[in-house]
C-alpha cells in the first residue's frame, strides 16, 4: 500500500508542477460518515458495533487531475468498525482503493487502473459503485476504447474485479461494440457483447473436491471458463422506443438454492436472460411496458461468492422504486436463479395541475410461484403555486422466504398513503440580485402519512413525518414509524422514531440524525440487501470541489 501511495502522490506531485506553466483542472469530493450505537432489545439491535465496538465511520476522498488529454484519478478509503460492507462484521480498513490512468488520443482512450463500465443496459456486464448499501464492482485492469465518429464505438478490456482493498483472483475479459443507423424515420442503436471469466486454480480445487463428495449421478466436470455473450437492439421513431436484449452463458459450476427449503445444492448450469422493454408518450400521456425471463443467468467471479460479493452484472428489476417509507418497506431485487415477469406505468396529466399514475408488476418464479405483485395508483394535484398533493395506495404481494432468506408467509399489504407540499414563501415575488451569503431562504413544509396494513411478517404499520425546508441552507425533519397493530398479540407497538437535520454552505452538506429502524430489505437501483434493525445517531460530511 505504501508503495501504491508514493507512485500516486509522484504522479500527481509531477502534473501538478507542469500545471504551473500549463492549465490543468483538479477536482475532487469528500463523504465522511459516522454512527453511534444505541442498544435497544425491543427492536432487536444485536450486531457487534452494540455490543462492543459502540461507533463506526466510513470516509471516502477522491482526486482527479485533468491535463492535455490525461486524467488521473485516485481515492482513498477508510471503515473503521464498519458493518457497511457486512452488516454482521465490524470492518476496519482504510488505504487506496481506487487509482486510475486515462489517456485520450485521437479516437483512441486508453484507460489503466481501476475503472467502472458496462455493456449496454449492464444484463452482461456491469462495473461500478455504490455507497449507499457498500458495493464497488470496479474493475483492475486496462481498457481500450476506439471511436471513429459518432454512430461507432468498440471497446475491450481485461482485468480482476475489486474486493475491497484488494482483487478477485479470477481473471475476466471483455469486448463491446455498438453502432447507431437508420432506415428512413426509423433509428436503430444495435450492440453486442462478449464476456470470458477464468477461475483461478485455487477455486477449481476446491471445486473439484466438493464435486467428489457428491452422488455420483450429480457429479461433473468443472469448466475453468465461463463464455457470456449479448445482442441488443433500440429501436425508436417518433414517440415510440423499444428496446430488446438477449444474454446467454455457457455451462458453469453454480450453486442452486431451494426457494421453498433453502436447501444448496451444487450444479452445472448454462444460464439465458432475455429482457426488452417498450416506451410510448403523446402529449401528457405516457406509457412504459417490460417483460423479463431470467433462467440460471448467475454471473459472479466466482461460485463462493455471496449475498453481494463478485457480481459481474446487472439484472433490473421489474418493480417500482418507491421513495415514500411503507410503500418501499417490502423492496425487491430481480432474482439471478430465476424469474418472469412483467412491469407496465402509465402516466396521464389531464393538465399542468392534475395528472395520474398506475403502476403494476407481476413476477413468478419459473415454476409458477409469485415471487411479486404490485399495483400502485397515484393522483397529484397542483392546488396552486403554493400547494401541491399526491394521494395514493399500494396493493402488494411480496414472497417472504424468497427474498429475505427465512421461512414466513407471503406477505399481503395495503398501503395508502398522502404526501403535502406548501411553500410557506410567496412564489411570485422576485427574489433580489444579492450577494452571496445573502440570498433568501425560502421556507417550505412537507408532511407525509402513510398506513400499512397486513397481517403477516411484523404486521400492520403507521407513519407521519413533518419536514420543514429553509432553502438552499437549513432541512429539519422529524418522523415516526408505529407497529401499530403487531401480527402477533404478545408483540410489543414499537415506535420507530427519527429526528434529522441537514445544512448546506454552498457545495457542502452537513447532516446529523436519530433514528430506530425496522430489520428489513434496503434498496438502493434496484439493488437490495437484508440489514438488520437499527438504533443510534448518524452524522455525515459531504462536499466536492
Amino acid at each position: 500500500m505504501l508503495k501504491k501511495l508514493i507512485i500516486i502522490l509522484f504522479i500527481f506531485g509531477s502534473f501538478l508542477a507542469k500545471a504551473q506553466d500549463d492549465k490543468g483542472h483538479l477536482s475532487g469530493d469528500v463523504m465522511i460518515n459516522t454512527t453511534v450505537y444505541d442498544r435497544d432489545t425491543v427492536i432487536g439491535t444485536n450486531t457487534t458495533q452494540y455490543l462492543h465496538e459502540k461507533s463506526s465511520a466510513e470516509a471516502w476522498f477522491t482526486l482527479n487531475y485533468r491535463i492535455d488529454g490525461w486524467s488521473f484519478t485516485t481515492r482513498f478509503d477508510l471503515y473503521n468498525n464498519s458493518p457497511l460492507l457486512n452488516p454482521s462484521e465490524a470492518y476496519t480498513a482504510q488505504g487506496l482503493a481506487f487509482y486510475q490512468i486515462d489517456k485520450k488520443i485521437d479516437k483512441w482512450e486508453f484507460t489503466a487502473g481501476h475503472f467502472y463500465d458496462q455493456f449496454g443496459s449492464g444484463i452482461l456486464f456491469r462495473a461500478y459503485e455504490d455507497r449507499l448499501i457498500g458495493i464497488d464492482y470496479a474493475m483492475l485492469g486496462v481498457r481500450v476504447q476506439y471511436t471513429p465518429n459518432d454512430s461507432f464505438m468498440i471497446k475491450a478490456f481485461t482485468g480482476e474485479q475489486k474486493n475491497r482493498f484488494g482483487v478477485w483472483p479470477q481473471v475476466m475479459k471483455g469486448i463491446n461494440s455498438e453502432k447507431i443507423w437508420g432506415i428512413g424515420n426509423v433509428g436503430f442503436l444495435t450492440g453486442v457483447g462478449f464476456l470470458n471469466r477464468t477461475l483461478d486454480q485455487a477455486t477449481m480445487n476446491t471445486l473439484a473436491n466438493e464435486i467428489n463428495t457428491l452422488p455420483y449421478a450429480q457429479r461433473f466436470i468443472p469448466m475453468y471458463n465461463m463464455y457470456a455473450g449479448t445482442i441488443y437492439n433500440t429501436i425508436t421513431f417518433k414517440n415510440f422506443s423499444l428496446y430488446t436484449e438477449y444474454a446467454k452463458k455457457s455451462q458453469e459450476a453454480v450453486f442452486i438454492t431451494d426457494p421453498t427449503t433453502n436447501d444448496v445444492t451444487l450444479q452445472n448450469l448454462p444460464g439465458d436472460v432475455f429482457y426488452t422493454g417498450l416506451n410510448y408518450s403523446f402529449y401528457g400521456f405516457g406509457i412504459t411496458l417490460q417483460y423479463k425471463k431470467i433462467n440460471s443467468f448467475i454471473m459472479r467471479t466466482t461460485p463462493y461468492a455471496t449475498i453481494l460479493d463478485g457480481i459481474m452484472d446487472y439484472l433490473p428489476a421489474l418493480s417500482r422504486q418507491n421513495s415514500l417509507r411503507l410503500p418501499a418497506l417490502y423492496s425487491v431485487s430481480a432474482q439471478a436463479q430465476g424469474e418472469q415477469g412483467i412491469q407496465g406505468d402509465v402516466t396521464y396529466s389531464i393538465d399542468k395541475h392534475n395528472s395520474f399514475d398506475v403502476n403494476g408488476s407481476y413476477i413468478n418464479l419459473p415454476n409458477g410461484t409469485a415471487l411479486y405483485r404490485e399495483i400502485f395508483g397515484e393522483y397529484i394535484k397542483t392546488f396552486s403555486k403554493r400547494v401541491k398533493g399526491e394521494f395514493g395506495i399500494q396493493s402488494l404481494v411480496y414472497n417472504f422466504q424468497v427474498y429475505e432468506g427465512h421461512p414466513g408467509d407471503v406477505v399481503h399489504t395495503i398501503t395508502p398513503f398522502v404526501e403535502m407540499s406548501i411553500r410557506l414563501d410567496d412564489p411570485n415575488k422576485i427574489s433580489p440580485d444579492v450577494s452571496e451569503g445573502k440570498v433568501p431562504l425560502r421556507p417550505s413544509i412537507r408532511f407525509e402519512l402513510q398506513y400499512l396494513s397486513t397481517k403477516q411478517d411484523s404486521g400492520s404499520y403507521a407513519y407521519a413525518l413533518v419536514e420543514l425546508n429553509l432553502a438552499p441552507r437549513y432541512s429539519f425533519a422529524i418522523s415516526d414509524m408505529y407497529n401499530i397493530i403487531p401480527s402477533h398479540t404478545t408483540a410489543d407497538k414499537i415506535n420507530y422514531y427519527s429526528a434529522f437535520f441537514a445544512y448546506t454552505q454552498k457545495q457542502t452538506r452537513f447532516t446529523i440524525g436519530y433514528a430506530k429502524q425496522v430489520a428489513g430489505v434496503i434498496c438502493t437501483g434496484g439493488v437490495c440487501r437484508v440489514e438488520p434493525a437499527f438504533s443510534g445517531v448518524r452524522a455525515g460530511i459531504t462536499t466536492n470541489f
